[in-house]
């Protein structure tokens, strides 16, 4: 890498797959940041967002973690914060896309962490048949993004069921989503729908973002 590169934004990886149409890597000062479909997915900016969330929520403070479930990797920026934050525990990261599974590993180190295992599948699949087998979790981190868009189901009754299906007494959820244009309404519809599910649900919005962290 040259001198130039090291301090300028540069491209390193300019790609597509079936499920992103627009996937690129820049370089520069800071470090590797991932681009996907016109929104930012892994870089200063989204570890920002999360140590601010971690630390309002106080996640990285919860001394009962000993099983995760992150869904949707990205470049891994959520799984490498649980992993140093939670080096005993069992993570386990779900993306639909094989792609973003070989960026997280090949680009973002996650492989150095021998606590997580990848998993290639549909979120809304995985979740369910969690449910059918009886697994539960500890925490489960929901930061599922196409782009600047959140699939439908995050939101959805049948799925918010699944998910505190899976989660062990006394365990959290944290969910990403989005609070602006048609979001605004989505997202109000989806903490009153944690509300009645859960005991407590705390929710916290930085920029665009809406978080929501609920506990059993």
């Amino acid at each position: 890498m040259s001198y130039f590169q090291s301090f300028f934004p540069h491209i390193v990886l300019k790609s597509s797959s079936s499920y992103n149409q627009d996937i690129r890597i820049f370089g520069g000062l800071g470090g590797l940041r991932l681009f996907v479909n016109g929104s930012w997915q892994s870089g200063p900016y989204i570890r920002k967002l999360w140590n601010h969330a971690f630390r309002k929520f106080g996640i990285t403070r919860l001394n009962t973690i000993q099983t995760i479930l992150v869904l949707g990797v990205g470049g891994g920026t959520v799984i490498e914060l649980l992993a140093d934050s939670f080096p005993h525990a069992s993570i386990t990261a779900v993306d639909i896309d094989s792609q973003m599974l070989d960026i997280a590993t090949k680009y973002f180190g996650i492989d150095k962490y021998p606590n997580v295992r990848l998993e290639c599948d549909d979120a809304n699949r995985f979740v369910e048949h969690l449910a059918k087998k009886g697994t539960a979790f500890d925490l489960i981190v929901v930061d599922l993004f196409t782009g600047p868009k959140i699939p439908e189901f995050v939101s959805s009754p049948i799925f918010l069921v699944l998910l505190h299906t899976i989660i062990r007494p006394g365990g959290h959820c944290c969910i990403n989503y989005l609070r602006e244009l048609e979001y605004q309404a989505k997202s109000d519809e989806l903490c009153a729908r944690l509300n009645v599910q859960w005991k407590h649900v705390i929710d916290m919005c930085v920029n665009s973002n809406r978080f929501f962290f609920s506990g059993t």
